[in-house]
């Protein structure tokens, strides 16, 4: 038979309650934006009081630090969602629409990974580490492009960087209010992802 000692017991309520509290801050993230997510205000959805999050958290940005990883795993899972492809520049593509689905869909998430949305919060290395985890399967995908000499270039993370760094500038400029429209955006957003797509891969055998 099967049981769990009084501390493993405690342990998994007090993982539980953290999980609950990190949910209650994931809605409010979502519904009113960043700067509504404060430890009084996650207290008064929870029904508890302050002191209940700080001794679980110890301050804000250890709750943070878990929305953090939170919004690592929805994008992950954002990747995740995206049928394999034959064709390496279609799989590409639908890699680069996930991610601007989860821009567009989760966008506190993506303010708050990217965008620099709580500025006093600095991630640590496990949370860089979360985000190189959730961007695996599409480093992946260029790992094998350079291997069937798709792509010219060797390195992998140079190539993941460089993409990142092209699609992010989009969904930042429009963020931020210096693209007019939703469907601006966007075209700019395909545009960039197409360019991209040729320069590495048409150019291989060049």
């Amino acid at each position: 038979m099967n049981f769990k000692t009084y501390s493993e017991s405690k342990q998994q309520y007090t993982e539980n309650i953290k999980q609950t509290i990190v949910d209650v801050a994931a809605m409010i993230l979502q519904e009113q934006g960043p700067e509504a997510v404060t430890i009084r205000r996650v207290a008064d959805k929870m029904e508890c009081s302050t002191k209940i999050i700080y001794n679980l958290f110890h301050n804000k940005d250890g709750l943070i630090k878990l929305l953090y990883l939170e919004g690592c795993n929805v994008l992950a899972n954002s990747f995740k969602s995206v049928n394999r492809q034959n064709n390496m520049e279609d799989y590409l593509q639908a890699l680069c629409e996930a991610y601007w689905d989860f821009s567009h869909n989760y966008t506190s998430y993506y303010q708050l990974m990217f965008g620099g949305a709580f500025g006093e919060f600095k991630p640590e290395e496990e949370s860089i580490q979360a985000t190189n985890t959730a961007l695996e399967q599409f480093t992946q995908v260029i790992i094998e492009a350079i291997e069937a000499e798709l792509i010219a270039e060797k390195d992998p993370l140079e190539v993941v960087r460089i993409i990142w760094a092209s699609l992010h500038g989009v969904i930042h400029l429009y963020q931020g209010g210096h693209i007019e429209s939703s469907e601006a955006a966007k075209s700019l957003y395909d545009k960039s992802v197409k360019n991209i797509i040729q320069i590495y891969m048409y150019n291989s055998n060049s």
